[in-house]
C-alpha cells in the first residue's frame, strides 16, 4: 500500500503556528486581565482602609491639615482606583478581541486537520480496493489458466 501524504502538510503547520501564537496572546491577556483585577481590589482595599481611618479620626478632634491630608489621600485613591478601572476595562476588550482571534484560528487549524483526517481515510479505502481487485484480477486469472491447462 502506498502511503498516504498530505499536500497541505506546510499550510496546517502554518495554522498550527498561528493558533498556537494566539493561544499564548490570549493566555497572556487573561494573565494582564487577572492582575489588572488583582490591582483594582487593591486600590479599594486602600480606598477602605482610609474611609475607615478617617472614620475613626473623625469620632476624635483632629485638625484641618489632617483632615485635608486624609482628603487629598482619598482622593488620590479614587483616582487611581478609577484610571485602574479604565485599564481593566481595556484589558478585558483586548482578552474579547484576543479570544476572538483565537477561536478563529482554532477553526482554520481544526477544519485542515479534519480534511486532512478524511484524505487519509479516502487514501485507505482508495488503496485497499485497489489491492483488493488486484487480489480478484490474480484469482480469476489463476482460474482461467487452471481451467485452460485442465
Amino acid at each position: 500500500m502506498k502511503t498516504f501524504t498530505f499536500r497541505l502538510e506546510t499550510l496546517l503547520q502554518l495554522r498550527k503556528n498561528a493558533r498556537d501564537r494566539a493561544l499564548s496572546d490570549y493566555a497572556d491577556s487573561i494573565r494582564d486581565r487577572e492582575s489588572a483585577e488583582e490591582e483594582v481590589q487593591r486600590a479599594e482595599s486602600y480606598l477602605e482602609g482610609l474611609n475607615v481611618r478617617l472614620l475613626a479620626k473623625s469620632q476624635n478632634i483632629f485638625l484641618g491639615k489632617d483632615m485635608l491630608d486624609f482628603q487629598e489621600q482619598i482622593q488620590k485613591a479614587k483616582n487611581t482606583k478609577s484610571d485602574l478601572k479604565n485599564k481593566l476595562s481595556r484589558l478585558s476588550s483586548i482578552e474579547s478581541s484576543r479570544r476572538k482571534v483565537f477561536i478563529q484560528k482554532e477553526a482554520e487549524f481544526k477544519s485542515l486537520d479534519n480534511y486532512k483526517l478524511r484524505m487519509a481515510d479516502e487514501h485507505i479505502v482508495f488503496e485497499t480496493n485497489k489491492e483488493e481487485k488486484a487480489q480478484e484480477d490474480i484469482i480469476t486469472s489463476r482460474f482461467v489458466y487452471n481451467r485452460a491447462h485442465s
